[in-house]
């Protein structure tokens, strides 16, 4: 019989903020959203009806019903700023390590705790080192939600302590690449602080965009960054492979962004064992 656990590594979990405000929020702007609505209607609820409570509760119903062996639940760190100060009131979605625990506590070890440490964050090494005790599993980053420019040292910094902050083991990191539309940023021009790649599609649209521009990635910063991290010994998944969502094959060039190649050249070159 075979030993092997089947393992859910990426779920969602999410409060309104009405109950639990130290656990998490969702902005006013993000309810008026097209995504929010739709969110609800995949989770089969009321709009009206929904409270931290509901959301709760539905959470625990699908993690409980679940015939997987574990359920990695997501935490969202809020946007910190270059001073390394928390900033929730610049964050549409966020939900706190503390929850994804709570959650733990109530549904047993079906939960696993994929947490998140903004690499901005003045204690990260010590947030990082806690959750590691708590039982982390993985660690969170949303580049354009949580406001992390890739080409930033602190994000260098950041992958080469994960790569042996569990008693010289990594710590993985789940890293969204490529385009993101279910957690706006706050600030659109950074939308592409998601992407590990800029083609000329990229910069024909952004010429179209007015003063309303995104942010040109500093690609070879960024790769510099990750290999650094990799060099030294750290996991990185790359959320997705940096597919697009909708665009198909022959068009995702020009109407998507796409950041499959470039994950693919890591692919090549760091091998799984």
């Amino acid at each position: 019989m075979s030993t092997e656990k089947i393992i859910d590594m990426h779920f969602h979990v999410g409060l309104l903020g009405d109950q639990f405000p130290d656990w998490g929020q969702m902005s006013e702007e993000y309810r008026k959203l097209l995504v929010y609505p739709v969110f609800l209607r995949y989770g089969r609820m009321d709009p009206e009806e929904v409270s931290d409570a509901s959301l709760r509760a539905a959470t625990e119903k699908v993690i409980g019903e679940t015939k997987l062996d574990h359920v990695v639940c997501l935490a969202l760190d809020p946007v910190y700023d270059q001073n390394g100060d928390r900033r929730t009131e610049q964050s549409h979605l966020w939900v706190d390590n503390e929850y994804i625990i709570d959650l733990r506590r109530s549904l047993g070890d079906k939960v696993m705790l994929g947490a998140s440490v903004h690499p901005y964050d003045k204690a990260f090494k010590d947030r990082v080192r806690e959750y590691v005790d708590k039982g982390a599993v993985l660690l969170k980053w949303l580049p354009s939600a949580q406001q992390i420019n890739l080409a930033s040292d602190k994000v260098r910094d950041a992958l080469k302590f994960l790569a042996s902050v569990q008693d010289g083991n990594p710590l993985p990191l789940l890293l969204h690449v490529g385009p993101e539309y279910a957690i706006p940023s706050v600030d659109e021009r950074t939308t592409s602080y998601d992407y590990l790649s800029w083609t000329a599609w990229d910069r024909l649209r952004n010429a179209f965009r007015g003063s309303d521009r995104w942010h040109i990635p500093q690609t070879n910063k960024i790769h510099e960054n990750l290999r650094a991290g990799l060099d030294a010994g750290a996991v990185i998944i790359f959320a997705h492979c940096g597919l697009p969502y909708y665009a198909p094959d022959r068009l995702r060039q020009i109407v998507e962004h796409s950041d499959f190649n470039s994950v693919k050249l890591y692919l090549n070159d760091y091998p799984v064992n």
